[in-house]
């Protein structure tokens, strides 16, 4: 995930980010407005009309998450171009990573991982927006050991990622 994010084109990283750490389907994703990621309160609003149960939610931004989306957030805007867009965005990032695309492969991975680390199948399902954490049991559970969940959520940008400039505490001071 850290060589695909960092291989992508920088108008598609936003999509693999949503999709991998906070689990919206393709769909959702494409659909999705800057105005309804909220990187202060670490929400992003899924409105019913825009999500596949047609049920609103919200779902968390990690910290992660959070530091991959800051350099690209607007206030408003779509979140990915057209279709074409993100075939094309996707096929580079995959070619650059040297991976195979699998479809839904970022929101199956999302609740392995989620599952596998917080260990709630009730917290992974309202994240999903699944109805029954159950059926999460029944395709989720013990996929992903517990160390390779923790390094998932660990998965930042590099630290000059973005027009982010880094001062030293000491040089800040000064």
């Amino acid at each position: 995930m850290q060589s695909l994010l960092e291989k992508a084109p920088s108008d598609f990283v936003a999509y693999l980010a949503i999709g991998a750490f906070a689990g919206l389907r393709s769909a959702e994703i494409e659909r999705l407005d800057w105005s309804e990621i909220d990187l202060a309160g670490k929400l992003i609003h899924v409105k019913a009309e825009n999500a596949k149960t047609a049920q609103r939610r919200l779902v968390t931004v990690t910290d992660n998450l959070g530091a991959w989306l800051a350099p690209h957030v607007r206030k408003f805007g779509p979140i990915t171009g057209s279709a074409d867009g993100v075939r094309t965005a996707r096929e580079k990032a995959c070619e650059g990573a040297k991976v195979k695309w699998a479809a839904n492969g970022l929101r199956h991975s999302f609740a392995s991982y989620h599952l596998a680390h917080f260990k709630n199948a009730a917290a992974t399902a309202t994240e999903l927006g699944h109805a029954s954490p159950v059926i999460l049991y029944q395709h989720y559970r013990e996929l992903v050991r517990p160390d390779a969940a923790a390094q998932w959520w660990r998965v930042m940008p590099p630290a000059d990622y973005g027009n982010i400039v880094a001062f030293e505490k000491e040089a800040a001071n000064a």
